[in-house]
């Protein structure tokens, strides 16, 4: 049976400056950078110039001893090592087990501290690392070839001089009043949804599942205004009570609390994915799902390696999906391995491609962690459909949302309401509609919540190779119906009178729908007695079907389906 299908909702320079490669900053998405839907490839795609920036991320193995050295002496001396034991190539198998004991562990511990100039600080707890301080480009040479080390990099976020690369700055931290596009519209109690929400059919979405109740999304970013009332006081107000929203810090800031956000942009994330729906202001995806924030730093252009791995711990001991709006141009295996380990316990990770100034070439670079195959990479998408100027592409990246939106802002700088963009935006968004999904199927896999949003962002199965499978459309996600089709014949030509019958066809959702027939019928099938004579002219019959469903209020637009009748053997010109 040939099926007619349809989509309800939108479905889908300087080389120091790579500084500005976060997963933050205020989206300016008036300028689409490149490829629409259809994915065709841009200028900027057909340089060498994405190939060449690619090639100054950077690996720390792969420097010389006195590269290495002179990043780990902007660090202050501090160094993490991968420990391993000499009958090992690492000490963490590919499905992220620990392959040292405990004891086996400390062993290797005491070997490292027994090398010259090397002085250990501490040994992790749960995973084979150690950090220590290095006092000699000989003392690296050593460790960089001991056999019970696997590998040695900088305790800070820095970076390669010699390859031109700086990372430090603040523009993740960068609020302004919200500008972007009009389009936002209003949601009992009296709540803002931003106008990318309705792009995404997560208004809809929500008519089936909520606002994600019983899921608890963990949040690995600069904190929470201490003073913002929404995800403080009111978080548990209006149609979002009964949730809770837990703070931590693993770097504390200097203001009122140690979780406290200084910079705005975790305060920005908490909204987009899970402010409260309580007539006050900006309505988050998940407006009932418990949030679980950890302050890692001051700013998504990371400083401490070791607090943004224990962030990340502290994240997925408590929530089974995380969102991670950070970025660096550096590898660092020990984060690495923390998001390993936990993938290895069916966590689900929401990283960003990156953001940058608009329009720059290194776009086309998806930074650290967003480059790792355990994490599931977003990017943003302009009111277009056009990858925002200001967000990275690339193979790495799994899916795409819509971005530009207003969010809350940092109260103690009177920003009650503030711009959010890039890349960041689109990871809160997929974090928030992944919590959706996990609601209405509490007992749903990494794999389960990955496939709905694959199917709800590409029903065709097409993969870009700029924006992976583009921007869900959440009422698939949570299985609601999102597409629709018409089952039967759409040629007859066997002579004599029959009757015919045509169905309603979707995917997903399990209704109750509401139907309603050109031709007047509310039936989910409508029959037909059809002639066909020898001689006879041909003729088009054309069958419409408008549904709703109940279960979310989606309605298709008609569902079309042309019948050809005719006769066979009077029509030779016909195939």
């Amino acid at each position: 049976m040939q099926k007619t299908i349809i989509s309800i909702g939108h479905t889908q320079a300087r080389l120091a400056v790579l500084a500005a490669i976060v997963a933050a900053c205020n989206g300016d998405s008036t300028r689409p950078l490149a490829p629409s839907s259809n994915n065709t490839p841009t200028a900027l795609q057909s340089t060498g110039a994405v190939s060449n920036a690619r090639d100054r991320l950077i690996h720390w193995e792969t420097l010389s001893d006195d590269s290495l050295w002179a990043a780990i002496a902007r660090s202050d001396s501090i160094a993490d090592v991968g420990l391993k034991f000499p009958t090992q190539r690492y000490g963490m198998d590919a499905r992220g087990r620990v392959l040292l004991s405990v004891k086996e562990r400390g062993v290797a511990a005491q070997a490292v501290r027994e090398v010259a100039d090397v002085q250990l600080l501490s040994e992790d707890a749960l995973l084979p690392i150690a950090r220590v301080r290095v006092r000699s480009v000989e003392a690296l040479r050593s460790l960089r070839t001991h056999s019970y080390v696997s590998y040695v990099e900088p305790g800070a976020f820095v970076s390669d001089g010699a390859r031109g690369i700086w990372s430090s700055g603040s523009s993740g931290c960068s609020v302004g009043a919200y500008a972007g596009p009009a389009g936002s519209t209003t949601i009992a109690p009296g709540d803002v949804v931003p106008w990318n929400y309705n792009y995404m059919g997560i208004p809809l979405a929500w008519n089936r599942v909520g606002g994600g109740p019983g899921v608890t999304i963990g949040i690995v970013d600069t904190g929470v205004d201490y003073w913002q009332p929404e995800l403080n006081a009111l978080f548990a107000a209006g149609m979002s009570t009964g949730r809770t929203f837990t703070k931590d810090a693993t770097s504390a800031s200097s203001g009122p609390a140690p979780w406290h956000d200084d910079c705005g942009h975790g305060t920005r994330m908490a909204s987009v994915i899970g402010a409260p729906r309580n007539g006050q202001s900006i309505v988050g995806v998940a407006w009932q799902a418990n949030l679980y924030s950890v302050r890692v730093d001051n700013d998504v252009l990371l400083t401490n390696v070791s607090a943004t791995r224990l962030g990340i711990r502290s994240a997925a001991t408590n929530a089974k999906i995380i969102a991670m709006a950070f970025g660096t141009v550096a590898y660092y295996s020990s984060i690495a391995d923390e998001i390993l380990y936990w993938y290895g316990y069916d966590k689900l990770f929401f990283a960003a491609a990156g953001t940058s100034f608009c329009r720059n070439p290194l776009q086309g670079v998806v930074t650290f962690p967003g480059n790792l195959s355990t994490v599931t990479t977003v990017t943003g998408l302009d009111p277009n459909g056009l990858i925002a100027c200001n967000s990275h592409f690339g193979p790495e990246v799994d899916f795409a949302a819509y971005v530009d939106q207003p969010a809350t802002g940092l109260a103690s700088l009177g920003s009650q309401l503030a711009g959010f963009g890039g890349s960041s935006d689109a990871t809160g968004v997929l974090a928030g509609i992944a919590a959706l999904s996990l609601s209405g199927r509490p007992s749903a896999t990494r794999a389960d919540i990955l496939g709905d949003l694959q199917v709800a962002a590409a029903p065709t199965g097409y993969r870009s190779p700029t924006i992976g499978w583009g921007a869900p459309n959440a009422v698939c996600a949570v299985r609601a119906m999102c597409t629709a089709y018409v089952n039967g014949p759409s040629l007859i030509q066997t002579i004599g009178t029959r009757s015919y019958t045509w169905t309603f066809g979707q995917s997903n959702s399990p209704g109750p729908f509401r139907y309603q027939w050109s031709t007047g019928e509310t039936t989910p099938s409508i029959s037909r007695s059809i002639s066909v004579w020898k001689g006879m002219t041909e003729y088009d019959i054309t069958l419409s079907v408008t549904v709703t469903d109940l279960s979310s209020g989606a309605t298709t637009s008609p569902i079309t389906k042309v019948v050809t009748v005719r006769d066979p053997q009077g029509c030779p010109t016909c195939t």
